[in-house]
């Protein structure tokens, strides 16, 4: 079997390699072709695999490529995870639409759709490169790309995020409950996801007392959780939240904290990674690396090898995916990719039937729904009126002018990477 990531330099790649030794004995024999345009860190990262594969005796043979034809060609997965025009062009997803009132975010909202019109015209080459590999997608805006992919080729996608799995972190820490063993139905889209029911071993808990005597706690918010936030919305909603869930709930009060921060998480990052690359570049060259895991310790790895695990062993194992909706949300279009709990097996993920969204919540997924499909279409086509109406339907942007500005601007910025808008 051959595994294609596509993104090999990226600094989540110490995870992945996690990931695939933590499922080693199932991949032995597999060759992992590895894909990225900074030929450096495609060097670093090719060398820390074959250490850290060596050191356990897994059998896994690593190759580097440049060419994304080479990389693909005879692969049975390809595994996306890749930024277009990278961190620099994160920072202008975030700083642009915040310079309109708006929230700047990498996936979600206008930075989200800024990202999903440079990520979507790479998958489709790679679609149309690999037509018999399944896409194990983590490239952001996943529901957008996932879409996009799924209605313009004929390829097998499917669309990952561990979202669910650190959000279920979370709750097991406010409500009191062992992580281990717990598990949420989250429902809806990627980062717009609500959990109404919740179990502890297989047993169902009775999640509206858990929320009554849920105490709201103090502190403030990390790059990562907003506890204080999430707890106060599931106690009025009566229903978990996705930690997404903010920005949407909290849209001006996150613009005014984005505006006083004074810098972007992009900028952020930015100024981190040089120690962390020098970091893992030592690393690679030791007999039994032991890389940072400040960039993805290993669930980001672990979820996406899973993931594979599961088609290819033809596992039926039930994990939280994008996938096509089919009827498993009563409450979107049979067509929408939707982040559902679903049986994975080589025929692809089959969603479990979860009924209707939560009534408070509906108009508003419905909403970002309608926004998603928009922007697959103008990510795909290249129209500006289409990419004008997706920006309008997003419930972060509240004006016509306001959603004017920020494509103008936006376009204008990342010219370079939106050949179908030429």
């Amino acid at each position: 079997m051959k595994i294609a990531i596509i993104g090999a330099g990226s600094g989540y790649m110490p995870g992945v390699i996690r990931g695939i030794l933590h499922r080693a004995d199932d991949l032995a024999g597999t060759e992992l072709a590895c894909h990225d345009i900074d030929t450096g860190q495609l060097v670093t990262m090719t060398r820390l695999a074959r250490a850290m594969f060596s050191a356990r005796g897994a059998g896994i043979a690593v190759s580097a490529h440049t060419d994304l034809k080479a990389a693909l060609d005879g692969a049975s997965y390809v595994f996306t995870t890749f930024r277009p025009g990278g961190l620099a062009a994160r920072h202008l997803d975030e700083s642009i639409p915040l310079r309109h009132g708006v929230v700047g975010q990498e996936t979600a909202g206008p930075g989200g759709f800024l990202m999903a019109l440079r990520s979507v015209p790479v998958l489709l080459e790679i679609a149309a490169a690999a037509p018999d590999a399944w896409i194990v997608n983590y490239t952001n805006p996943t529901n957008i790309v996932t879409d996009a992919v799924a209605r313009t080729t004929g390829a097998h996608v499917i669309g990952l995020c561990d979202q669910a799995i650190g959000d279920t972190e979370m709750w097991a820490d406010l409500l009191g409950l062992p992580f281990e063993g717990l598990e949420a139905d989250w429902i809806g889209l990627n980062h717009a996801t609500w959990a109404q029911r919740l179990r502890l071993d297989g047993r169902e808990l009775d999640l509206p007392a858990l929320l009554d005597e849920l105490e709201i706690p103090g502190g403030g918010a990390t790059p990562w959780r907003d506890p204080s936030r999430m707890a106060e919305l599931a106690k009025t909603l009566g229903f978990l939240p996705n930690s997404y869930a903010k920005y949407y709930f909290f849209h001006d009060d996150v613009v005014e904290e984005l505006r006083a921060k004074g810098t972007t998480r992009a900028q952020d990052i930015l100024a981190m990674l040089p120690a962390y690359y020098e970091q893992v570049a030592a690393e690679s060259r030791k007999a039994d690396p032991d890389p940072s895991r400040e960039r993805g310790g290993g669930e980001h790895g672990e979820f996406a090898v899973d993931v594979i695990c599961a088609l290819h062993r033809d596992e039926g194992r039930r994990m939280i995916v994008n996938t096509r909706n089919n009827g498993a949300i009563s409450s979107l279009d049979a067509d929408a990719i939707v982040e559902v709990p679903s049986l994975v097996g080589r025929a692809g993920p089959v969603p479990l039937t979860m009924g209707p969204l939560p009534g408070p919540v509906r108009g508003l997924t419905q909403a970002i729904h309608a926004y998603e499909r928009l922007a697959s279409e103008a990510a795909v086509t290249g129209d500006r009126r289409t990419a004008l109406q997706a920006l309008m339907a997003h419930p972060f942007v509240r004006g016509k002018h306001t959603a004017e500005k920020i494509l103008d601007e936006g376009l204008a910025a990342h010219r370079d990477h939106l050949p179908q808008f030429t």
